[in-house]
């Protein structure tokens, strides 16, 4: 079996250089090491919420958790992205960064619905509570049928988990729903599943169908496997397959990879009212569809 490389030298540098730049950039909108808010922000509100748990009142820790959970969820999505730009050879094909893209919009996902706006400091907490009781929970459910002596040392995370909500005077429900299914509830607060985090971020990023088919790699679906195959025909008439490296599609999930970071840092630029910086995303936006342009990709892609 041969590889076809239809991706140049210079398409290669400048989807490495989009994606690294933009991981920089991100680090300027959102600087480290605690995201700051503006006087007047919503999160600044947040901050000086007047919630009261079963001891003390909360102050600003709770809230500030939420931020600090986001901010990590966003560096997942910069280490898919960063991890993409060294996979990119000539020779790729769009296979490893679908599956890479896929990644990210999981991550990307999380970091949006947590950071929604107007929801509030007590429900922004409680969102943040069913992440992490739902992820001590299914940790723990697995981890049980591999050996079951884990099953006590992972359900002991679900117990500090639950101890940490109650100390702020939440509690976090699973609500079973047949054998295998069931919802997670807090404050009047439901968490969204896999599917639903993604199809609201595809909305954003204007991506339609996007977590489908790239989920579709990232499940080995034979469809997304022959996509990076080719037939051919030897000079002896044998039939076999090429490697098919597919520029549009290798740069579709290149720009598509930014989207589950930038989307999220927009929303969070916007609940800790850095304006100055919202006009960095905008240029970050022209720039891109500059890069679209000069790279003589799709025109419905950069055309407004």
């Amino acid at each position: 079996m041969w590889s076809m490389a239809d991706l140049t030298d210079e398409d290669i540098s400048e989807m490495q250089r989009f994606l690294l730049d933009t991981c920089a950039d991100l680090k300027c909108w959102l600087p480290e090491p605690q995201w700051r808010p503006g006087w007047q922000s919503e999160a600044a509100r947040e901050l000086a919420n007047q919630e009261h748990g079963q001891d003390s009142p909360w102050g600003p820790d709770p809230v500030l958790s939420v931020y600090t959970g986001a901010a990590l969820y966003l560096e997942l999505v910069m280490q898919s992205m960063r991890a993409l730009a060294a996979s990119l050879t000539p020779e790729s094909t769009h296979y490893i960064p679908n599956c890479l893209v896929r990644a990210g919009m999981e991550a990307g996902s999380q970091a949006l619905w947590l950071l929604e706006q107007g929801i509030g400091a007590r429900a922004r907490v409680a969102r943040f509570m069913l992440v992490r009781a739902s992820g001590a929970r299914n940790r723990a459910e697995q981890l049980a049928k591999t050996d079951p002596g884990w099953a006590d040392k992972y359900g002991d995370v679900q117990k500090r988990e639950a101890a940490f909500a109650a100390s702020l005077g939440l509690r976090c429900e699973y609500v079973p729903k047949g054998k295998y299914r069931g919802d997670w509830w807090c404050e009047g607060q439901k968490l969204s599943g896999y599917t639903e985090r993604n199809r609201a971020l595809e909305a954003q990023m204007l991506s339609p169908a996007a977590y489908a088919i790239y989920s579709g790699a990232i499940h080995a679906e034979w469809n997304a496997v022959m996509d990076t195959w080719e037939p051919i025909t030897l000079e002896d008439g044998r039939l076999a397959m090429t490697l098919r490296s597919d520029r549009v599609a290798i740069w579709a999930a290149v720009l598509v990879a930014a989207s589950p970071a930038v989307i999220p840092a927009v929303r969070a630029l916007q609940l800790l009212d850095h304006r100055g910086r919202l006009v960095l995303v905008d240029h970050w936006v022209t720039n891109t569809l500059t890069l679209m342009r000069r790279m003589h990709l799709p025109a419905d892609w950069w055309r407004s």
